[in-house]
């Protein structure tokens, strides 16, 4: 995804767990963020829950989602929510609708 993103003119920055993504989003302004549902540490809905004001737009992607997840995201504002697998074309244009609503 990362390189994907790059190649479509994207600046990028990832983060190995949720923790770190956390921490990246607290410490950078950032407009759009892309990340699984599933990852070590943090999952990326309590990632959501817990971003200050004002978040940046939040994409989770998930293979594995449990009702109960979805909903939580829904309810912490994601942006939007992918299931793997999903198309490339799909996933550039929420990041741009994403990215236009900031």
């Amino acid at each position: 995804m990362v390189a994907i993103l790059e190649l479509h003119g994207y600046s990028v920055s990832s983060a190995a767990d949720g923790d770190a993504a956390l921490a990246a989003v607290r410490a950078n302004p950032i407009d759009v963020v892309v990340m699984d549902i599933k990852m070590p540490g943090r999952d990326g809905v309590s990632v959501l829950q817990e971003i200050s004001v004002p978040p940046p737009r939040v994409i989770l992607m998930t293979a594995y989602a449990l009702e109960s997840q979805l909903r939580s995201a829904v309810e912490a504002n994601a942006f939007a929510v992918v299931h793997k697998p999903f198309e490339t074309q799909r996933m550039l244009s929420l990041v741009a609708d994403a990215a236009e609503a900031g």
